[in-house]
């Protein structure tokens, strides 16, 4: 696909590394701030520590407080991804770098095709990067997440094309004498 002045919208490769590289930051800083809070809080004697002292557990086990962090570390980057994707086609690294995800015929994404893309992550993981790589070398610059879910990272600064739309044709014209006509002119007898 390409726009009218003859350049690929897609986003490459680089500015999709960064992207990602600001989203790391952005959820390694909330990480950080909510384990300063708790450690804090902890300190002070407004609830119990996570029972990670520097010696290894300190005997807090299992207890709701810790089954809440727990709950909170594990879903937040789940959220952060698949929220942002579906509500703005963006997270907040993309929005910096002026690029976005949309499905291949242009419309933005669900929160269904979010989530499986979210999924899709791992499968780069698992192939050793190699997923993201993908898409430093691919025509359409999609990653093997990409791939999978049929999404494509385009540039918000160049009109993203959409597909050429259909004219309908022209209806045919039916018979004067036929009942099914929709012709209402007044030369005709009723």
């Amino acid at each position: 696909m390409e726009s009218s002045t003859g350049h690929h919208p897609f986003a490459g490769f680089w500015s999709r590394a960064a992207a990602r590289i600001i989203d790391l930051l952005i959820i390694i800083a909330v990480f950080n701030m909510i384990y300063l809070v708790d450690r804090l809080g902890a300190d002070a004697g407004l609830w119990t520590g996570m029972g990670l002292g520097e010696g290894g557990l300190t005997g807090a086990g299992i207890s709701m407080a810790n089954v809440l962090r727990g709950l909170f570390f594990l879903t937040f980057p789940v959220f952060y991804y698949v929220y942002l994707h579906a509500m703005y086609g963006q997270t907040f690294g993309k929005m910096a770098l002026r690029i976005k995800v949309v499905n291949e015929d242009g419309t933005p994404l669900d929160y269904r095709k979010a989530f499986l893309r979210w999924l899709g992550y791992f499968l780069c993981d698992l192939t050793f990067y190699i997923g993201y790589l993908w898409a430093a070398f691919d025509p359409r610059k999609q990653g093997l997440h990409d791939k999978v879910c049929k999404t494509v990272v385009v540039r918000t600064d160049v009109p993203f094309p959409l597909p050429e739309a259909v004219e309908p044709e022209a209806p045919t014209e039916a018979p004067p004498g036929d009942p099914a006509s929709l012709d209402t002119g007044a030369d005709r007898p009723i």
